[in-house]
């Protein structure tokens, strides 16, 4: 299936997923039927799960990977999203989580740094955990 939607279109994601399929409930989620892995950050709702996601400008975006109970490890969407270009998938970010997402274009871990370390707080617990945060470059 074609990729349709253009840059800042605004959509309902259980619509998006009906369109194009996926995990309507995880913040990767890698399509089965296409060469696209669709990313979802929402500050506000990854929070509580030590998911911070932050901006470097308008054209970076530090992305925390999937895992909420110890240290992160590169398996499932962490792993689709760092072999992504070697597989010649395409990496689909939309601001949101649930009802209305944005998409914001693709994108394209940074060559010279893709991704990094951080400490994180596990989801309902004061123990600290090891994740991936990405380096995600806009595409042109």
């Amino acid at each position: 299936m074609e990729w349709s939607l253009a840059p800042e279109e605004v959509i309902r994601r259980a619509d998006l997923h009906r369109r194009y399929g996926g995990n309507s409930q995880s913040g990767i989620a890698p399509l089965r039927n296409s060469p696209n892995i669709l990313i979802f950050t929402d500050p506000k709702a990854g929070e509580e799960h030590g998911y911070h996601d932050r901006w470097e400008g308008t054209e970076v975006l530090h992305y925390c990977g999937e895992g909420q109970v110890g240290d992160q490890q590169f398996v499932r969407g962490n792993k689709a999203i760092l072999d992504h270009a070697e597989r010649g998938r395409a990496l689909r970010v939309f601001r949101g989580a649930r009802g209305e997402v944005r998409y914001l274009g693709e994108f394209g871990l940074d060559e010279a740094q893709p991704y990094y370390w951080a400490d994180a707080p596990q989801t309902g617990s004061r123990a600290t955990r090891k994740v991936i945060m990405f380096r995600l470059r806009r595409r042109a």
